[in-house]
């Protein structure tokens, strides 16, 4: 039987092309195997160095808020392991052919010695790791400086390490010409984006102080989660569409829409990481159902296999201004009455006028409205469209 969900990079075929993105889910060796079994294409361990100079955590690390599928954190982790004790899973974590190890590009020479060593198996891609948020801010924003990212991925392929390198990028104002930099420099993909930042928040303790969330110096961390996901959709399309190499989607991903859209955009692969550590010990099971909702929803539209929607979205980029008023029609046997595109008319070309099955429907009047869409992306029932 044919998977629709597989998806190949380079070479490797992956199962699915929901990959668990770098964190603390998967800190450990022994935290592996339950995000394969859970079917996710590829799990990407905690980004390793070749010495891990800070030994002490910041307290508190982590900040969750945001409401319910709308979840975001700040966050100020700096932990993680040395390639010491990586390098005697490696032989069995690259026999799986579903683990891409990812290492701190901020020490260049640590970093090509490091990536020489797991060069030495057969892993099916190296995620080099420049993005780090709030420890870019302490130590010169690295992931901003296309001359450290072009002389990092230049050492990497001078020192003959063969295995695809693909650099991972935070978002600026010009990603894509520091991913162009990396391209020009032997890079053979793109990750886009990291977590956003860094960033400042606080909560108001019980004497109407402000109190630090995470602790950090200067207080700050980085932003990961549901606000990320129309950014990072956007970095995605633009690195695509303009420089022509894989990118792997990452940023706010949390539903099997988002991963369709990501696809569209141009990603070959979608990385997730705060939708599932906000489920804490239920993650693996997240990646699983995930997967179901994406088989359903490609069974759903007939599409046979995920790779034929790749990129679908990148001619839109090139759309010209609609300047023709479009008024949307209501579906009357969808349309439940809730009014939430009455109160969210400005013009007031919508009214609770129509009654159908003992209850209100809603009706646009034509030459009142004046064609903005809002009550289109505002219906929860799909009733309205254009």
């Amino acid at each position: 039987m044919i998977n629709p969900l597989e998806t190949k990079i380079f070479d490797h075929i992956f199962s699915s092309p929901i990959f668990l993105a770098s964190g603390t889910l998967v800190q450990h060796f022994e935290d592996i195997d339950k995000f394969i079994n859970a079917g996710v294409g590829a799990v990407i361990p905690r980004s390793t160095r070749k010495e891990m100079i800070r030994k002490l955590q910041p307290s508190p690390c982590l900040y969750q808020s945001g409401g319910y599928g709308n979840e975001f954190m700040v966050n100020a982790e700096w932990t993680g392991l040395d390639i010491d004790y990586w390098q005697p899973y490696l032989e069995k974590l690259s026999n799986t052919g579903k683990v891409i190890m990812s290492v701190s590009g901020r020490d260049i020479k640590g970093c090509v010695d490091v990536c020489r060593i797991i060069d030495e198996y057969d892993f099916p891609l190296i995620e080099i790791n420049v993005s780090c948020a709030h420890s870019n801010s302490i130590f010169g924003f690295i992931n901003r400086n296309g001359d450290h990212i072009s002389k990092l991925v230049k050492s990497i392929k001078d020192a003959g390490v063969g295995i695809p390198i693909s650099i991972k990028l935070g978002h600026s104002d010009f990603i894509v010409e520091l991913a162009s930099k990396a391209k020009e420099s032997g890079a053979d993909a793109i990750t886009a984006i990291n977590s956003f930042g860094p960033v400042f928040d606080f909560s108001i303790d019980n004497l109407g102080g402000p109190r630090p969330v995470v602790g950090i110096e200067n207080a700050k961390g980085g932003l990961s989660g549901a606000p990320l996901f129309n950014i990072a959709l956007t970095d995605v399309a633009e690195i695509k569409r303009q420089l022509k190499i894989p990118v792997l989607g990452c940023g706010g991903v949390r539903s099997a829409e988002d991963v369709v859209k990501m696809l569209m955009a141009g990603a070959s692969a979608v990385e997730i990481y705060t939708a599932a550590h906000i489920r804490g010990h239920d993650a693996p099971s997240f990646f699983k159902n995930l997967n179901d909702e994406l088989a359903s929803y490609l069974k759903s539209k007939s599409i046979k296999d995920v790779s034929s929607i790749v990129g679908k979205a990148l001619p839109l980029l090139d759309q010209k201004t609609n300047l023709t008023k479009l008024v949307p029609t209501i579906c009357l046997k969808d349309c439940t009455g809730c009014n939430k595109c009455v109160r969210i008319c400005l013009p007031g070309a919508i009214k609770e006028a129509n009654k159908a099955e003992n209850r209100f429907t809603a009706k646009i009047d034509g030459k009142v409205c004046n064609g903005c869409g809002n009550c289109v992306s505002v219906c929860p029932f799909n009733a309205i469209k254009l």
